[in-house]
């Protein structure tokens, strides 16, 4: 199983796939004999993340990340729930993928708790251990990296787990959008199409090896690996109009 300390600590190895949507739907046929859709899905078929995504003045974390390093990290904020849907209730996280092992850690915090902890550097009360150490680490990331909010990454899913193992995953991606300066979650407008239309990221979220079933599954329809970030992406994209900006002065 995927080594889980809390519902905010995970340890895991992930693979991404670019998909059309003919290999999507062709792969969801067969999956369902062996995984179900999670309770979000089950309700509505998919939901929507949304997230932010900082880095330093020089995009120092993103510069690092696509130059697949033996080590990197990076830090968002996620929010659940349908645009215009009230919750005051944001995860903030740290993501860090270390010779191919991703370890990844969050904390739920109301939006006063949220930048009280960036501005000020004041970890709220909690009773949790592990979410005081989650803080902790937080915290320490913030005073290593003077950082700033970079880019908005707003997507649907659909997820998936094992019948037999809950903890192993399966996720697809579209309408993948980003924004630059607009950090507001109810926020609908966007700069860049991270991925084109009829195109779906899937990601297998698993602790070990992928099951056979689905290994033979994914050659037969000749769905292969692929290095694909959103955060990363966005990156590209804007650094390919300041480029264009200039050739055409």
């Amino acid at each position: 199983m995927i080594k889980k300390l809390s519902n905010n600590v995970f340890k895991r190895y992930e693979k991404k796939y670019l998909l059309t949507s003919q290999q999507k739907n062709s792969l969801e046929n067969i999956i369902t004999q062996y995984m179900e859709l999670d309770d979000f899905c089950k309700q509505n078929e998919k939901y929507l993340i949304r997230n932010v995504y900082y880095d330093t003045t020089n995009n120092d974390l993103i510069r690092k990340s696509i130059e697949k390093p033996f080590f990197k990290e990076k830090i968002r904020v996620r929010k659940y729930g349908n645009f215009g849907e009230f919750r005051d209730e944001y995860f903030l996280e740290i993501k860090r993928k270390c010779n191919g092992e991703v370890y990844k850690r969050r904390v739920k915090l109301n939006e006063f708790e949220l930048e009280n902890l960036f501005n000020n550097h004041h970890l709220p009360d909690t009773n949790r251990y592990l979410d005081q150490q989650v803080l902790k680490e937080i915290n320490y990331f913030l005073g290593q990296y003077s950082i700033i909010p970079k880019a908005f990454i707003t997507y649907e899913r659909i997820a998936y787990y094992d019948k037999n193992d809950a903890s192993f995953r399966l996720t697809f991606d579209n309408n993948i959008y980003s924004r630059l300066n607009n950090f507001d979650f109810d926020s609908q407008n966007y700069d860049y199409r991270l991925l084109n239309d009829g195109y779906y990221l899937m990601e297998i979220k698993m602790s070990g090896v992928i099951p056979i079933w689905l290994s033979k599954v994914l050659s037969d329809l000749k769905i292969f690996p692929t290095n694909f970030s959103k955060y990363g992406k966005h990156y590209e994209l804007l650094i390919e109009k300041e480029k264009n900006k200039y050739v055409n002065v």
